[in-house]
């Protein structure tokens, strides 16, 4: 989230349905949006996630990659990337950014549930900035989870972030920076739980200052599914992954009860 140097908002849309009309007019002022993110601090752990692993992966897959900050870190470090978002306006960006930069980076719109890159096979698979509590139907993340074993080398992990269900409960969305009128961008966003469906409904309300000066208004509706530890590791296991390892966020500690972040790491199977 934008106000919370480590607790980015979701870096992209990964399900299908009204998930895949998110991240629209907000899509070329999401960096914008996200200047206060530390993504090199991102990163920085990541690879202390893969040290606890002994991995040194070459072929990476960024999974609901949105912009492509993080595949632009890592493809300046010299890992080969792929980027997949299921929103057509954040891997327009995406696309640019590379270009501008000049990094080979491959880039492709793709519901994760989907997922088919024609035999393409990586060594690890990221999907960070709870970009998973987007794909609100529990059955089409477990489709995900799958085509994700399915694009890896035996052995290779899959290393994600969600928002816990205390997060969402306790309406950790529900942020403004409407005190700094001067920002391009200023936004209000609005949040409710229903602990009978596990959904969040997030009512973000953005204005942006135009170069002519002139204010535009614009509203985007984003929805997070509470998905439990459990039940994802359930589905890790099911899809082929073994060594499954849930910290709590930014650490390598198990997470307490009112973690409002989580990463998984998992390997896939050899012989899978």
């Amino acid at each position: 989230m934008p106000e919370e140097d480590e607790n980015g908002d979701g870096g992209g849309v990964a399900d299908c349905g009204d998930a895949a009309h998110q991240f629209i007019e907000v899509a070329p002022l999401y960096d914008l949006l996200m200047t206060g993110v530390p993504y090199d601090d991102w990163v920085a752990y990541l690879k202390q996630l893969l040290n606890t692993r002994n991995a040194h992966p070459k072929r990476v897959l960024d999974l609901a990659c949105g912009t492509g900050n993080v595949s632009a870190l890592l493809a300046q470090e010299g890992y080969a990337v792929t980027g997949v978002d299921i929103a057509p306006q954040m891997i327009a960006e995406a696309k640019r950014k590379a270009e501008r930069d000049s990094l080979k980076i491959e880039y492709f719109v793709q519901d994760a549930a989907e997922l088919d890159l024609h035999g393409l096979l990586f060594d690890l698979c990221i999907s960070l900035f709870d970009s998973l509590n987007y794909i609100t139907e529990p059955h089409r993340l477990a489709m995900a989870i799958r085509r994700v074993a399915q694009h890896l080398q035996p052995g290779g992990l899959f290393i994600f972030d969600i928002n816990s269900e205390f997060a969402l409960k306790n309406r950790f969305f529900d942020q403004d920076n409407l005190a700094h009128p001067e920002e391009k961008l200023t936004y209000d966003w609005d949040s409710s739980y229903s602990a009978k469906t596990r959904l969040c409904r997030v009512d973000m309300k953005f204005w942006y200052r135009e170069e002519s000066g002139e204010k535009r208004a614009f509203n985007e509706v984003h929805m997070q599914y509470a998905y439990r530890e459990d039940e994802v590791k359930k589905m890790l296991a099911d899809a082929g992954f073994d060594e499954i390892t849930v910290y709590q966020a930014y650490t390598l500690r198990a997470p307490g009860r009112n973690a409002d972040r989580l990463f998984f790491v998992s390997r896939k199977k050899n012989g899978c």
